[in-house]
């Protein structure tokens, strides 16, 4: 059983808008130098939603529309193993996190979680499209709708259709859904949760460089022939594999084209295992690739880079991958698999500055709210 409660949100106004959308474009979000999102709400101040509800979240793009549901997770009453995760943590970024939830009110962003397709919540979100106007928001101009769900009966409609919903498969949030999960043992925790149908989501491919190796072009082809077969790409092109047993390589200035043997053993394996496992751990020596400093991962909307890095390293080592599919992805965590870090890039991708809640706004009162 899922257990969702409606949110109290704040959500930014212009002023913090813009600095927001600044920093995006100049790639700034994550720097240490930047002042935290507390900082610039008690800096701009936040208008604050008093009333709990649920939120429908649109993203409207070049691919079409994107729906899901907006809202908290409780864990006091959502068991631990309905959540279905795909990728390993890092201790000490778990322990960091539990510190900053402990000190910090504000949840900047939502985890995102994908469900199997649910008709009886898919009637309910068009419902409240077709029913009512998005919020005012800046980020409309963006592609990014917010429409609010405050009514006690229907709020009661999506918390009793949740009920039914026998797995959650976790997408994005793994290091943030554990750490809630470990304090959830001393005080009751709820997170906020993008909960999006499978049919919804977009996956797309991280593409993996490895800088610093010194391995001969001979040795290193014979050693991809054991579960490969290689191909040169027809005027060096940069290359993209167009299907899934396939990877793009560049090595030594050259792409090629890496089919997996037909009689191979680990043609049902996600291809970032098999280049994980069999290629870059034996071969390269990448054994630790969330620590390997070697290893560099470029979601696919950063090809142009990932390109320009390759040509700008005459050493480096460049790995292309076809991206998996929705169905592959739950496949994996229903199994209780875990993939390699950077394995798959999901959207929507909500921007930071959207919508935050914060257990802080539930004893908020007026229009403003300072985070101390």
């Amino acid at each position: 059983m899922i257990k969702i409660a409606p949110l109290k949100a704040l959500q930014p106004g212009k002023d913090l808008f813009e600095l927001l959308i600044t920093d995006q474009a100049n790639d700034k979000l994550h720097k240490n130098e930047q002042p935290s999102f507390e900082d610039l709400l008690n800096l701009f101040g936040c208008a604050l939603n008093d009333l709990p509800a649920i939120y429908i979240y649109e993203f409207r793009g070049e691919n079409g529309v994107m729906r899901g549901i907006w809202a908290a997770i409780d864990l006091s009453l959502t068991p631990e193993n309905t959540i279905k995760r795909h990728e390993e943590t890092l201790s000490s970024k778990v322990a960091s996190i539990m510190v900053d939830r402990k000190g910090k009110p504000i949840q900047k962003s939502p985890i995102l979680l994908v469900h199997k397709k649910d008709k009886t919540l898919d009637a309910l979100i068009d419902f409240v499209v077709r029913t009512r106007k998005p919020l005012e928001n800046e980020w409309s101009q963006m592609g990014h709708f917010l429409y609010q769900v405050s009514e006690d009966q229907l709020i009661e409609q999506f918390v009793e259709e949740f009920k039914n919903v026998n797995s959650l498969y976790l997408a994005d949030g793994h290091h943030r859904l554990e750490a809630a999960f470990a304090l959830q043992q001393s005080r009751p925790q709820q997170i906020s949760s993008l909960l999006v149908s499978a049919d919804m989501i977009s996956i797309s491919a991280f593409h993996r460089m490895i800088t610093g190796t010194d391995t001969s072009c001979s040795s290193f082809m014979e050693k991809l022939k054991t579960h490969y077969y290689i191909s040169k790409i027809p005027n060096n092109r940069p290359y993209k594999p167009d299907r899934k047993n396939r990877i793009g390589l560049f090595f030594k200035g050259q792409w090629y084209q890496l089919d997996l043997n037909g009689v191979s053993a680990l043609s049902a394996m996600p291809d970032t295992v098999i280049l994980q496992d069999y290629i870059l751990a034996p071969v390269l020596g990448i054994h630790k690739p969330k620590e390997d400093e070697r290893l560099i991962c470029f979601p696919d909307c950063k090809w142009a880079q990932f390109l320009a890095e390759l040509e700008g390293d005459e050493n480096a080592i460049g790995f292309s991958l076809f991206p998996m599919t929705a169905d592959a992805f739950i496949t994996v965590a229903e199994k209780g698999e875990f993939l390699p870090p950077k394995s798959t890039w999901i959207a929507p991708k909500v921007p930071q500055g959207l919508m935050a809640c914060s257990s802080a706004a539930i004893e908020a009162k007026g229009e403003q709210l300072k985070i101390n």
